[in-house]
């Protein structure tokens, strides 16, 4: 199929589901979102289309197909077609008859355009018998639709179509779905022809729904005995139907003697004809060029003398029509029985190699298209045909000229016309290609943005990092309460001492990507690595209240993580320290070529001191942390009072767990709850203010780890954050609204509610899986 109609499939999808619904079906579909109107598909791509579709919405194939032929209708109106499918025809029968022509006619736009076709007949019950011919299986239903928007549309009726016979007929020409429809029509609303002009020939009088029924005329002339006056008549039945007066009791036919009369007046006129024909045959052969006359026997008994030119052997008089030429249109076999059914068809017959003159081999086969007409009275069939051309090239290749066709057929204009046409739509198919090709250079340039802004906010906060873009200055800020976290390997300059470079470098590397991925879990802000040294801020650059126990919380799962990374020297899990400080801090962004958001006060010298007076597997915390988290669920433990350089004499404490927390909660791998257990269903990234939240920029090497550990890659599908109860607030100043994840794990769930510990020596600890049932202690 053209990709006109999978453009329809793909505008039918957004216009009544929206963006997100095609997004889904053709991901389901497996298909490009690049179709172009003049371009070739195979049909498997619109099946997986209408498959998908389907199983999305719910719906059955051949509902789904009825509404793509509906709105396929509106598709073409739409897409430049109103008018030429308005002038098909005045009623529905004649519309459907001339639908063939209009496929001829597209298929100089589209070459290799295989489509259905239809004939048309009157069943006994008045109703209309549609034959449904086509190489595709299963489309009929499109059909179905097709007619009920054209009813609807233009001629103001509502139609009920039935399946008479379906039969998959295995014929030379293909065609192997044959369909017969029963169609039965119902007036709308009756439509006011006084009211203006009418605009198209469905609108006029002649052609539209008759005003006056056929049974209503027949009750109105019940004493009628064909010498009134019938316009008299006429008359009177229009007046008694504008005073609302009833009419009269049927009657039968046979009392109405002057109805063809009546017709006449109606609706048509009494043509003359001539006591004998005017013209010899020679006349007629020399400027009808392109005629054949056969009989029943498909005998030839007659040709225009430009088709005996191309094909010399016609000549030949009782010579079968069917050795010549090749019946393309309709597909039906050489019988005058078949070519009956389809008189009011179009048909396009091809000349034989074997047949045409000499001067004609090596070229291009000349086909005719035309009309066939019944002449009852010699028993014989004329087909009145004029060269089927789209272009001049096309009439050069065939050694025929403008001349060669006579002035009275408009197959002349037709081809100067439609060379035209053909440049416009070449230069259309330009314009199309150019457009796809922008649309995929701009989804390119959108994911080199992406990735530019991961590195971006791999330096800067994402906060800060778009204010800097958008060409905005970015102040200082002075934040009045942050929490800051420096951790660091216990003899560290002793491992480097001992192993080679690539080894250290794989270990931070390892250690750093799990620290990295909890940040994301609890929403903090990343400062910098400097050798073994981790720095972590909570409450900035947006404040929280909750950004003491987001620190804690990341200070746990550090420990937790760490005993996963070994040693390069002794293959033992590494050992790390931690120091958390609370206090005022002041926050910017310093330089341009490198630019790197920094913190500066007291409160950060002060944390710092905290991780190089601390304890190997210990968290220390000093006193204005502990006051932050006292009486939050977490266990701490006083260490006392010690000298630390710079500060003198601190009261200091030990972090050792969260007794509100499981261990799958602070390393972000718990079970996300359903909105039945929190009235929560979706984890989005947007609550991330951090550059680690969703920017994945972390190194994850693919060689084997000398130093130990597994390798982690910073996936953000695997990030389940935990809840807080700012996360909401925090989220509203990055201006998207994103519900929690997780609710307090003293809600019940049937996740384990073990506390968390900062124990080193872990009895038990299982950090592969999230079903964490054991106590991380310190002994």
């Amino acid at each position: 199929m053209y990709g006109f109609i999978n453009l329809c499939v793909k505008a039918l999808v957004t216009e009544k589901f929206g963006d997100a619904a095609w997004i889904k079906i053709r991901k389901k579909a497996k298909v490009d979102d690049s179709f172009l109107s003049y371009e070739g598909y195979d049909d498997d791509v619109t099946i997986r289309l209408v498959k998908a579709a389907s199983e999305v919405a719910s719906l059955d194939v051949e509902t789904i197909l009825e509404t793509f032929g509906e709105y396929f209708f509106t598709f073409c109106q739409r897409s430049g077609y109103d008018e030429m499918l308005r002038t098909l025809g005045g009623n529905l029968r004649s519309f459907l008859e001339n639908l063939d022509s209009l496929h001829s006619y597209l298929c100089f736009s589209y070459k290799h355009m295989d489509a259905p076709s239809f004939r048309c007949e009157r069943a006994e019950d008045d109703s209309l018998i549609l034959h449904y011919y086509s190489s595709r299986q299963g489309l009929h239903p499109i059909v179905v639709g097709i007619i009920r928007a054209i009813a609807r549309e233009f001629f103001e009726t509502e139609v009920k179509m039935h399946i008479i016979d379906q039969t998959y007929e295995n014929e030379r020409n293909g065609k192997k779905e044959h369909v017969v429809f029963s169609i039965l029509q119902k007036k709308i609303e009756q439509k006011n022809l006084d009211e203006g002009p009418p605009m198209f020939v469905a609108q006029t009088r002649k052609h539209s729904e008759p005003l006056l029924n056929k049974e209503e005329i027949e009750d109105e002339l019940i004493d009628l005995d064909g010498e009134e006056d019938v316009e008299q008549v006429m008359k009177n039945l229009e007046n008694m139907k504008e005073q609302g007066k009833p009419l009269g009791k049927r009657r039968s036919l046979a009392q109405i003697k002057p109805l063809a009369a009546i017709s006449n007046l109606y609706g048509g006129f009494t043509p003359s004809y001539p006591n004998k024909f005017w013209m010899n045959q020679k006349v007629f052969c020399d400027n009808f060029p392109y005629h054949i006359v056969f009989d029943k026997d498909m005998k030839v008994k007659q040709s225009g003398i430009h088709i005996q030119r191309i094909v010399p052997r016609l000549r030949n008089f009782d010579a079968k029509l069917n050795v010549f030429f090749n019946l393309i249109h309709p597909q039906i076999n050489w019988s005058l029985e078949s070519m009956s059914k389809f008189i009011n068809q179009l048909f396009i017959l091809e000349t034989k190699k074997s047949m045409v003159a000499p001067e004609w081999e090596g070229r291009p086969m000349l086909q005719l298209r035309g009309q066939m007409v019944w002449m009852e009275e010699f028993e014989c069939m004329v087909y009145l045909c004029s060269p089927r051309l789209a272009s001049l090239k096309e009439m050069e290749d065939r050694g025929l000229h403008l001349s060669d066709i006579p002035l009275h057929d408009v197959t002349r204009d037709l081809i100067l016309f439609n060379q035209q046409r053909l440049a416009e739509m070449e230069l259309g198919k330009q314009l199309e290609i150019k457009k796809e090709e922008l649309r995929k250079t701009m989804e390119q340039l959108e994911a080199e943005k992406k990735r530019t802004d991961m590195l971006l906010h791999s330096m800067l906060p994402r906060q800060v990092a778009d204010q800097l873009r958008d060409g905005k200055r970015v102040e200082a800020g002075e934040y009045a309460q942050v929490t800051i976290l420096f951790s660091d390997i216990v003899s560290f300059t002793s491992i480097c001492s001992q192993s080679k470079p690539i080894d250290i470098v794989n270990m931070l590397n390892s250690l750093y990507v799990k620290f990295d991925k909890l940040t994301s879990v609890h929403d903090v802000y990343k400062v910098e690595t400097i050798g073994d040294a981790y720095m972590v801020v909570g409450g900035l650059p947006v404040p929280v209240k909750t950004h003491a126990e987001r620190i804690a919380n990341m200070a746990l799962g550090m420990m937790i993580t760490s005993v996963e990374v070994s040693s390069p020297v002794t293959g033992d899990p590494i050992g790390i320290r931690v120091g958390i400080h609370c206090g005022p801090a002041l926050a910017g962004v310093v330089g341009e070529k490198m630019p790197r958001y920094c913190l500066f006060g007291d409160s950060v010298n002060t944390a710092s001191r905290m991780e190089s007076h601390g304890m190997a597997g210990k968290i220390h915390l000093s006193s204005d942390a502990f006051s932050l988290l006292d009486g939050k669920g977490f266990h701490i433990v006083e260490r006392g009072d010690i000298i630390v350089k710079g500060k003198g004499s601190m009261t200091t404490y030990f972090l050792e767990g969260n007794e509100n927390a499981t261990e799958d909660e602070i390393l972000g791998r718990g079970i996300q709850r359903t909105s039945r257990d929190s009235g929560i269903t979706d984890s989005d990234d947007s609550r991330r203010s951090t550059p680690e939240k969703s920017d994945m920029m972390k190194y994850s090497p693919t060689r084997s780890m000398n130093a130990g550990g597994d390798n982690y890659t910073h996936d953000k599908d695997d990030i389940i954050p935990m809840y807080y109860p700012d996360n909401e607030n925090l989220r509203q100043g990055e201006g998207d609204r994103v519900k929690p994840v997780f609710s307090r794990s003293t809600t019940s769930d049937s996740r384990s509610t073990t506390p968390v510990s900062s124990g080193h020596q872990a009895s038990g600890h299982n950090s592969g899986n999230g079903n964490n049932s054991k106590t991380c202690s310190i002994l």
